[in-house]
């Protein structure tokens, strides 16, 4: 008794603590009831208690509260009640996850209690976030943000799943499950709506039994159209607008009560004007390489840009396009045992032509991405049921394959003022843009006119001992042009000086086009039994063993001359002179790997159980994809691996109008995969460190027509034990050791209310509130740079010197949402909502590129509003 009232008190200070808070949305809010046996959820109580939530996060039916595990689900009701129409919302009412992107809606990258893809922005980079919809993995990440409509609910499990979901499960794993066929007559519904930016909005979905209980057909679609809400002076255009279409058909076949056969399939469509980057730049007063600066008068027309604009020279559209078929057959062989075959096949495009990666209006940076994926993926499970186990056993395979075409276009500023002082069109920058010349090029490319045995020849000059544009290659190229500008006699005069100081050739652009696949196939074999040893006492241990190969295959980069129409040199295999018939570059790797866990859980009282858990996941590994300078910038990075312990209780009190779930753990990571950007080229690291933290969820049903709920995550992450080699030029990196991990920030926190203001059974009004705080983090594993105080310039000619927005971290920052609705008689309703009410300016996104003195920078949304009406039928 006396654990039993220390529990209860326990909680009557966080249902105090939560009253306190003007607002909040959780996972816990009930699952609506559907004819689907997996997502039915129990009523709520006659004493008015909170509802059971059944979720199939486990591969079976079960009750949220008798998972042993940290999960949070939300149903279809939850979501529009929360406005939850694009991933980026889940922020906002799932404990420790985080939602960032480098390219808007497109492709969302998740983060889960601080595990995440990091900085990295490359297309063919699998996410640790395992991301799966209706059962199927998806591993193309451009097109992750297509597919949350007529959603029957989303599930999120926090922590390494490396039995039942395997690789890239690190973080932990998001399934979202779409809307089948009831087989039960007809119904459907339209939603349509209206916001600023003249953003319009419509989804819509009808369903048809054609047996009953037998056949069914169920069609869903969805449609949004709207104005930017950024302003690019430099183009006289807004950016950040809104234009997306999606379709999903699902036909659902149940001849029988042991037979269910569900087919699914959709295609979708994003096609919006991208926000352009807010390059801050990182020398003195908000400069960047070229001189220009956002807050500058001069440069901007007469005025500082405001916060809704940035003047980019380029940038462009958006195109995410994906389309698929899934087939989920579910036969019971007997009363205790099920087969289930799941199988998916999707195809996805994603294009971004051009990126402007400099925001300003030079020609400073610029970049266009192409990106196809093509993946299959099967999986064969038997689930087990009877007596005191469940078991759940299956084989996976699977594979997909992602083809890149990357057109890097740097310094394209240059290329009219080079042709204008004469330098020849067809003259290139291959000494500059590939490692396996940049030591030293022949004496005659820096200045043609000379020739062995004039005065001031050199057979070779050593331009870069490092083997890659960096930053310092950068100030040499400015003091060159320093030098021959006041020269005034062409480049003899300088260059012949680098013979014996080591400057730097006539530098170009870096105009290329680098061409590459990733080819991943995977299979596994896994086993999970549940063992009910007493009334109160339960045991689980799963393993699973999974075959890995990661090849690069189709390895090219072809650099242009100075004009940009005419190949001249291969860098990927290399060539001096362009040669078309070389043999692309492959690699191949393998990684075999055994995860799995070990629960025990125990049921102190009926409404109150405890857990502990030690579970493995991986990620696998992957190649240095973007790097396109030479051939040793491609190179292997081993999988990580998570060892992750972890112990929470899960609890209810009141007559069950109080749920509290806490959870407390702790990751040993390795080989955690971020990006550094040196110079113009992208790098993919890899590094060890660890992490521990805690979690709390509380629901209350304070009143019939009053319900709170909130979350708190509190971490602590630090890569720790990294040996670094600073002898190695070709791989300059600062000491990580005692910086956190990227995208981890120490305090997350999500409040919320949902009132019923006045509910006549026929008339509803309906208050939602909520609320969500995200604490400072860094954008990079980097930290502060070593630069202290951090709000300083960084100095140039410092490697991978960083701005402020870097440096600093992004603050911590509040986002305040609302709704309200009035419903008549459960079938129309109208809705007004507003996001970030508060119009807060914040980040989610950041890069160093110091090559060309900025910081790179994407914003949240500024404040959104509108109205929204929907009809049932």
């Amino acid at each position: 008794m006396t654990k039993l009232h220390l529990m209860g008190g326990c909680a009557l200070v966080a249902m105090s603590m939560a009253w306190s808070v003007p607002a909040l949305a959780q996972d816990s809010t009930p699952v609506s009831p559907t004819p689907a046996p997996s997502t039915e959820a129990v009523a709520e109580q006659d004493s008015g208690g909170l509802g059971d939530i059944v979720v199939t996060a486990q591969k079976r039916a079960q009750n949220l509260q008798d998972v042993p595990a940290a999960i949070s689900a939300i149903n279809a009701e939850a979501l529009q009640a929360r406005g939850i129409t694009e991933t980026s919302d889940l922020m906002g009412a799932i404990p420790s996850l985080q939602v960032t992107t480098p390219y808007g809606r497109t492709q969302p990258n998740f983060a889960l209690r601080g595990i995440s893809v990091a900085n990295e922005f490359s297309a063919s980079t699998a996410s640790p976030v395992g991301v799966y919809v209706d059962e199927v993995y998806q591993s193309f990440r451009a097109s992750h943000g297509q597919q949350l409509y007529d959603i029957d609910r989303v599930e999120v499990l926090r922590g390494p799943q490396g039995t039942l979901y395997g690789r890239n499960t690190t973080g932990g794993a998001i399934s979202f499950f779409t809307r089948k066929p009831e087989l039960s007559g007809y119904n459907g519904y339209v939603t349509v709506g209206y916001g600023n930016y003249d953003t319009k909005t419509a989804q819509a979905a009808v369903e048809a039994t054609l047996v009953p209980d037998t056949l069914g057909i169920r069609i869903a679609g969805t449609w949004a159209k709207g104005d930017g809400w950024q302003y690019n002076p430099a183009q006289n255009r807004h950016v950040g607008t809104t234009d997306s279409v999606g379709g999903r058909i699902s036909l659902r076949w149940k001849p029988s009560d042991r037979l269910d056969v569900n087919l699914k399939l959709y295609v979708a469509t994003d096609k919006p004007l991208g926000a352009n980057a807010y390059g801050m730049g990182q020398l003195d007063g908000g400069r960047d390489a070229l001189g220009y600066s956002r807050f500058d008068p001069a440069q901007n027309g007469g005025r500082a840009l405001g916060r809704d604009e940035v003047a980019a020279n380029t940038g462009g559209t958006l195109y995410t396009n994906s389309k698929g078929v899934a087939l989920n057959i579910s036969y019971e062989l007997t009363d205790n045992l099920t087969v289930t075959s799941i199988t998916g096949y999707d195809k996805g495009k994603y294009r971004n032509a051009p990126t402007d990666c400099d925001g300003s209006p030079n020609d400073l940076c610029s970049i266009r991405y192409y990106s196809e994926s093509e993946n299959f993926n099967q999986d064969l499970r038997f689930n087990y049921s009877g007596g005191k186990f469940d078991i759940v056993a299956g084989l996976y395979y699977g594979k997909d394959t992602v083809k890149t075409t990357n057109e890097p276009d740097f310094f394209g500023v240059l290329r009219p003022l080079l042709l204008s002082l004469g330098v020849p069109g067809n003259s290139n920058n291959a000494a500059i843009g590939t490692p396996d010349a940049i030591r030293y090029i022949p004496g005659f490319l820096a200045n043609p006119a000379l020739r062995p045995g004039d005065a001031g020849f050199c057979d070779r000059i050593e331009i870069n001992p490092n083997g890659f544009l960096d930053a310092r290659s950068l100030v040499a190229l400015q003091t060159d042009i320093a030098l021959n500008n006041s020269g005034g006699g062409g480049f003899g005069g300088a260059y012949s000086a680098a013979c014996r100081t080591a400057g730097a050739p006539p530098f170009g652009p870096i105009l290329g086009r680098q061409r590459y696949d990733v080819q991943r196939p995977s299979k596994a074999i896994y086993g999970d039994v549940t063992w009910k040893a007493t009334d109160r006492l339960t045991v689980a241990v799963g393993l699973r063993y999974t075959w890995d190969q990661v090849n690069y295959l189709n390895g090219s980069t072809i650099l242009y001359d100075l004009s940009g129409t005419t190949p001249v040199a291969n860098l990927i295999p290399y060539s001096q002179t362009y040669n078309p018939n070389l043999a692309p570059l492959e690699q191949r790797e393998k990684a075999n790997r055994l995860t799995g866990r070990a629960n025990i859980s125990y049921e102190f009282a009926d409404d109150i159980m405890g857990y502990a858990q030690f579970s493995r996941g991986y990620r696998s590994g992957s190649f240095n994809g973007l790097a396109y300078q030479g051939t040793n910038q491609v190179y292997y990075i081993k999988p990580e691996k998570v060892n992750a312990y972890e112990g929470g209780l899960k609890m209810r009190f009141f007559d069950r109008r109080v749920q509290l779930n806490l959870a407390g753990f702790y990751y040993d990571y390795a080989n955690h995969q971020v990006t550094q950007v040196v110079g113009a080229t992208t790098f993919t690291r890899s590094a060890n460190g660890r992490l521990y933290g805690g979690e709390a969820e509380l629901s209350v049903k304070a009143l019939d027509n009053l319900r709170f709920d909130a979350a708190l995550g509190l971490l602590n992450s630090k890569y720790q034990g990294n040996v670094l080699n600073p002898a190695d030029p070709s791989s300059p990196t600062r000491n990580v050791n005692g910086n956190p991990f990227p995208n981890a920030p120490s305090t997350t926190f999500t409040a919320g209310f949902e009132w019923d203001v006045v509910d006549t059974g026929k008339h509803k009004v309906t208050l939602r509130g909520d609320t969500s705080y995200m604490g400072k983090y860094y954008f990079d594993p980097f930290g502060d740079y070593g630069q202290s105080p951090c709000d300083r310039p960084g100095a140039p000619g410092n490697i991978r010197p960083a701005g402020t927005g870097i440096t600093c971290g992004n603050p911590g920052y509040w986002l305040f949402n609302g709704r309200l609705t009035y419903e008549l008689d459960k079938k129309f309703s109208v809705s007004v909502w507003g996001k970030n009410l508060t119009n807060k300016y914040y980040y989610t996104y950041g890069l160093n590129i110091d090559v060309f003195g900025l910081d790179y920078l994407n914003r949240g949304m500024p404040r959104t509003y509108g109205v929204e009406a929907s009809m049932k039928f």
